[in-house]
């Protein structure tokens, strides 16, 4: 008898990527492709369950709201994550000032981890089986270009983004392009409006195992405050709404601590975030913080997933603010 279908197999490795991606995207619906996008990518913004269409300061909001690139001089972000049975997942951001356009890229990669290929034993009605040696892979990724550009002394921002979503599962492959839009304003020199219209596209696959990319209308809300002291807070959410699977929910977390500001180049903070998309949710509370010495920062977040266990993230921006 031939061996197992490597396709059955890898694929079965991305469901479980796509039901550990689902815990961390409560907030997000349940759209099944592209997995990879339902992951609230970047460093900080784990600890603020992906609530950051608001958010400015950090290059990981190319992810969020490409306009928000226009609140920083150059920035980057790289954050990895490992999960159950070999699935990890990470993202990788940068962005700088070119004259009056800020340019930002990001990369995010979802590894399913291995399968091994067996071959089905008769005597057992294909239940059980002998190891070929042979093992398969499920692995998806995604990239954005993005820019933005301030108007009204930057207290305004618009920022559009461009990029590719690929599955490769057991040496099949397809993929999908995908669209961002937003805006953020300045509603007062703390408070901050943000809106993102994110991953719109084309369907990934192809007949009818094609299916839609998770897109979705974000809108939300970011505070900002610090003392001359350094001690401050930060807090973002996000109301969220799934448009192809017409689901809503919302997603934001709060920062308090030392803040490297006021002449104070160490900072320590403690951060919590939440996300709530209906009753029955997953692991909704996120836990972390983070430690800055001048621009570089360290991150980390911790979620308990329940019976996939419990996941830490730990990342590293640098920042380079407006002047």
């Amino acid at each position: 008898m031939r061996p197992l279908s490597r396709s059955v197999l890898a694929g079965a490795s991305l469901a479980l990527a796509a039901a550990v991606s689902a815990a961390r995207a409560q907030a997000q619906g349940g759209v099944a492709s592209a997995s990879v996008l339902q992951m609230p990518a970047g460093s900080r913004a784990a600890a603020f369950a992906g609530g950051y269409s608001a958010a400015t300061g950090d290059a990981d909001v190319v992810f969020y709201n490409p306009a928000g690139l226009s609140s920083l001089s150059a920035g980057a972000g790289f954050a990895f994550e490992p999960f159950v049975e070999g699935i990890s997942y990470g993202s990788a951001s940068g962005s700088t000032h070119v004259g009056r356009v800020s340019l930002g890229a990001g990369v995010s990669f979802l590894d399913g981890g291995s399968v091994d290929v067996l071959t089905p034993d008769p005597n057992f009605g294909g239940q059980r089986g002998t190891l070929t040696g042979e093992s398969v892979t499920a692995t998806e990724s995604a990239a954005r270009l993005a820019a933005s550009l301030p108007f009204a002394g930057g207290r305004v921002r618009v920022g559009a983004a461009a990029g590719f979503v690929s599955t490769a599962i057991a040496g099949s492959s397809a993929g999908a392009p995908l669209f961002d839009l937003g805006a953020q304003a300045g509603l007062l020199p703390s408070l901050t409006l943000g809106a993102a219209l994110r991953n719109v596209g084309g369907n990934v696959g192809k007949d009818s195992a094609a299916a839609p990319l998770p897109s979705e209308l974000r809108v939300g809300l970011g505070l900002h405050h610090v003392t001359p002291a350094g001690l401050g807070l930060a807090a973002s959410a996000d109301f969220v709404a799934g448009l192809e699977d017409h689901t809503s929910g919302v997603a934001g977390g709060l920062e308090a601590g030392l803040l490297p500001a006021g002449g104070h180049r160490l900072g320590a903070v403690a951060r919590v975030g939440y996300s709530y998309a209906g009753s029955g949710a997953l692991a909704p509370l996120q836990l972390g913080g983070g430690l800055s010495l001048g621009p570089v920062a360290l991150d980390y977040t911790f979620q308990d997933l329940q019976y996939f266990g419990a996941v830490h993230r730990i990342g590293l921006r640098w920042t380079r603010p407006l002047r």
